[in-house]
């Protein structure tokens, strides 16, 4: 009989004339398994750690005087009553929430916005760096990962927040020249850098409007949540008076390939 992966140890009773042989049998492939399990029961302890770390960071968030003007201003003044309501969200550029505690603030706010507009669509999430843990982390939130990077050149249908910490304007050309259309461009909100502090010459519409929350960093660490910026595209402004320009509609800003971090 031969007994394939595995250990073998031949006993001899002391009994010489004895014809039997004893042999013990211990499994290779069950210590490979037990390694395995360890290694499972690691990243998962791991992945409990770093949601924990995610919660509470949401959790600072929440009791920050950061929140609560941004509730307010969200609330009451930042955005038209008239405006529809926000279906889906979609995230660029987060990072790695196991390896950035910056990452794990704007992860946080990200989780925050969704429960502030009450999204009911679904939330989307791409960066190149995401590891295991990561993408463990977002399926425990119900994010959905968006499995190939797309550049940014996501058409939409609904509604859509996109929430972009710290990306290239390159990435924001291609959200809006994706969906170069009145209807599209209506239903699109902006969160992230300033588009005014960009000036790598890369043409860009300059219809959005713009409301700065740079004042809104109070008890909230550095260089996170700097040069915030909610943009839109207002439809009862100049989107309603470009309804005839065939010539502005045609002219939209090209698609870039060339991304850079991302």
């Amino acid at each position: 009989m031969e007994v394939e992966n595995e250990e073998s140890q031949s006993v001899t009773p002391n009994n010489e004339h004895s014809s039997f042989k004893y042999q013990n049998f211990r499994s290779q492939r069950s210590k490979k398994n037990r390694r395995g399990k360890k290694k499972w029961v690691v990243k998962e302890n791991r992945t409990v750690d770093y949601i924990s770390y995610v919660d509470e960071k949401r959790q600072s968030l929440l009791q920050s005087v950061f929140f609560q003007e941004l509730q307010e201003k969200i609330s009451n003044r930042l955005f038209p009553p008239h405006r529809p309501k926000l279906v889906d969200i979609v995230c660029y550029g987060i990072g790695s929430i196991e390896r950035s505690k910056s990452s794990q603030f704007q992860f946080a706010l990200m989780l925050i916005l969704k429960d502030l507009f009450q999204i009911t669509g679904k939330a989307y999430v791409y960066d190149p760096v995401l590891t295991s843990i990561d993408l463990d982390i977002l399926s425990h939130y119900e994010i959905s990962i968006i499995d190939i990077n797309e550049k940014a050149k996501r058409e939409i249908t609904n509604q859509t927040l996109f929430y972009m910490p710290h990306c290239p304007i390159g990435l924001y050309n291609n959200v809006i020249a994706s969906n170069w259309e009145k209807k599209k461009l209506e239903k699109i909100i902006l969160v992230g850098n300033r588009l005014d502090f960009y000036n790598e010459g890369v043409p860009f519409p300059t219809i959005p409007a713009k409301y700065n929350d740079d004042h809104l960093l109070i008890q909230i660490p550095a260089n996170i949540f700097n040069d915030l910026c909610w943009q839109w595209f207002p439809s009862d402004g100049e989107l309603s008076n470009l309804d005839g320009n065939v010539e502005f509609w045609t002219s939209k800003t090209t698609l870039l390939e060339d991304v850079h971090n991302l």
